[in-house]
């Protein structure tokens, strides 16, 4: 039943309490929930006596009838969770926490109702452990936290490890840390601006090895005695404008491909176009005849291996209002395979799936870099009022009506939709709890002047989605200059992977000629969970 709320400033809670707590007690075979059609007879009924629940139970056809109530005073709220059996016992149990402490309180109550009333087998040890590691921060409801001083524990400020690769002197300092701090590696300055980076084995050796995009050139380098060694690089033409680079091996011939996906006469009729290389004899070679396409690398559920996506200029919109298709390269071109049911927002460049047990949320970035989560039915669920992921990379908004456009743009009247740096889904634990790395971009210009691009600090974030939004599990300390991509790949070849961050240096407001490019790697000790 759904969760009574006292407050209208947290109303929304209730049904995603309601909905977490179903999720959390669903034991297939065993215990299930009734289907939505059952319970809405129910109505808004709430029980107050025994014989209440039971006659509910009736109208429903449940054996168990659970209802919720959240009262919040000032910063805290008092959780109850009360359940109801149809052979007549009942059984309770309250938290009281902080508002921000709420979603890990019901994982442990949803916890206890396993253990105590479903008498589910192995919980009880479960539950044990959780009760024990409530106060660490790898408890049930945090996500995993990789072990590393350049990163802050979600919003305490707290690190898992202290500047030397040791513990904390204090849990409330907060570290940020310097030259000397063990676990982050960063490339030498390279004398341009990128602005997109893609890390894979484009060679076929079974390396991996970096591809970086400035706006007219690609670039191939190799991780080689503690700096980036260059292999190769290729101009573009003029009239072209990079806006991501992927890697992909879609002729199955053991090596990835490099796909740029490019805007052709970005100032004039702004064609799309994804151009194919391979990388032979320390060079780029065309692998095929370019496609009028925007094309991105996204994994894709069920097997969420990396796929090729791509979608087609509209007719008087940037993108193609009949949405994207998942792409095979055969014939000696790429054909669309099926079609993507995503909102309509969705484009190549924004969006990523999250794993969430055997089902998953999708995860949009709007115009505004605000994330939008949505169940597989394309259900809205949650709205994030921060943005994430900026990018200098732009496009011209198409959105003219048929018979009206003149085939000019007006100066100064541009509208651009910026290109998003990309989403990466992880997973840090063997758990199977995954979590989306972001850039939060730090800019007060940025906040005033709506065209103003080139950021002065950074801050990948990892969120995780809790039940009811998402919230962040961790960060990493403020990254000084423009991040301009992110990956998460093995670029040392070392068995492990790094969180990768390709940014631009900020050398102010008029200094954009001076740009260079700097990668920076991040070690993820994900061994201690």
């Amino acid at each position: 039943m759904p969760f009574q709320v006292n407050s209208d400033k947290y109303r929304y809670m209730g049904p995603g309490a309601q909905s977490m707590m179903s999720s959390r007690l669903a034991w297939v075979g065993y215990f299930e929930p009734a289907p939505a059609a059952s319970a809405a007879r129910a109505g808004n009924r709430i029980p107050t006596t025994l014989s209440d629940a039971q006659s509910i139970m009736g109208q429903v056809g449940a054996e168990y009838l659970v209802t919720g109530n959240l009262d919040f005073q000032d910063k805290q709220v008092n959780a109850e969770v009360k359940v109801w059996s149809r052979t007549g016992q009942t059984w309770s149990k309250t938290a009281s926490v902080p508002v921000e402490g709420l979603v890990p309180a019901l994982e442990r109550l949803a916890g206890d109702v396993r253990t105590e009333v479903f008498k589910r087998p192995g919980d009880d040890a479960r539950t044990a452990a959780k009760k024990e590691a409530r106060k660490d921060q790898q408890q049930q409801g945090k996500a995993a936290v990789p072990k590393n001083a350049e990163f802050i524990v979600g919003d305490t400020g707290e690190a898992p490890v202290g500047p030397s690769g040791g513990p904390v002197m204090n849990p409330q300092f907060r570290y940020e840390g310097g030259t000397e701090t063990p676990g982050r590696w960063q490339s030498q300055s390279m004398r341009f601006a990128a602005t997109s980076m893609a890390v894979g084995d484009f060679v076929g050796d079974k390396k991996n090895r970096v591809i970086l995009a400035s706006a007219t050139t690609i670039y191939a380098y190799e991780f080689y005695q503690n700096t980036l060694k260059p292999m190769a690089e290729m101009k573009l033409s003029v009239r072209m404008k990079t806006l991501r680079v992927s890697l992909l091996d879609i002729d199955h011939d053991g090596r990835d491909e490099i796909l740029v996906s490019v805007v052709d006469d970005p100032e004039g009729n702004a064609e799309p176009k994804t151009l194919i290389f391979k990388y032979a004899g320390g060079k780029f070679e065309e692998m095929m005849k370019s496609v009028k396409l925007y094309t991105a690398v996204v994994r894709l559920p069920p097997s969420y291996k990396p796929t090729l996506v791509g979608q087609r200029k509209g007719f008087h919109r940037s993108f193609d209002e009949s949405g994207l298709s998942e792409l095979v390269y055969q014939n000696g071109t790429l054909e669309p395979l099926r079609k993507l049911n995503l909102p309509s927002i969705a484009n190549p460049f924004n969006f990523a799936y999250l794993p969430d047990g055997n089902n998953y949320k999708l995860v949009v970035l709007n115009e505004y870099g605000y994330p939008k989560v949505y169940t597989q039915d394309l259900e809205a669920q949650y709205s994030g009022e921060e943005g994430y992921n900026s990018s200098a990379v732009y496009i011209f908004e198409e959105d003219r009506l048929p018979g009206m456009d003149m085939g000019r743009r007006e100066s100064g009247t541009e509208v651009f939709y910026y290109i998003p740096i990309r989403i990466i889904p992880a997973s840090f634990s063997g758990n199977g709890k995954y979590e989306l790395m972001m850039n939060k971009d730090i800019s007060v210009a940025a906040q005033v002047f709506q065209k103003f691009r080139r950021f002065s600090q950074g801050e990948i974030h990892s969120m995780f989605w809790d039940g009811v939004g998402l919230s962040l599990a961790w960060k990493t300390r403020r990254i000084k200059g423009t991040v301009v991509d992110i990956g998460y790949e093995d670029l040392k070849n070392t068995g492990s992977k790094q969180l990768l961050v390709c940014m631009n240096t900020y050398t102010g407001v008029i200094g954009a000629s001076n740009e260079k490019t700097v990668v920076v790697a991040y070690d993820m000790d994900t061994t201690a969970k």
